[in-house]
């Protein structure tokens, strides 16, 4: 098992050493969250926050993300989901990336 640090959790997970991030997000940790858009890095509808640096996460290998470095998701801006980011994705039911 290899461990994430996801929303200021430690998060464990099995995946293949090619398995995108997005993908441990969503299928294994719940954190839909963060969508499947192009699958290309262009249109940043899996754009998660490493270490404060915007990453695409359909591209970026889950495997390649240490223990120690801090993934936020848009889940993890708020716990009530009162984060301005949060309520603007709620009021404009904001699906995919919407290109």
């Amino acid at each position: 098992m290899a461990t994430l640090n996801v929303n200021g959790k430690a998060q464990q997970f099995q995946a293949e050493e090619d398995t995108p991030l997005l993908w441990v997000l969503r299928e294994q940790l719940g954190l839909t969250g963060t969508k499947y858009g192009c699958g290309i890095a262009q249109c940043g509808a899996c754009t998660v926050h490493i270490d404060g640096v915007p990453t695409r996460s359909c591209v970026r290998p889950a495997s390649t993300v240490g223990a120690n470095e801090k993934i936020v998701t848009i889940e993890g801006l708020s716990p009530n989901g009162s984060h301005a980011l949060q309520k603007a994705w709620f009021e404009f039911v904001v699906p995919q990336c919407r290109f």
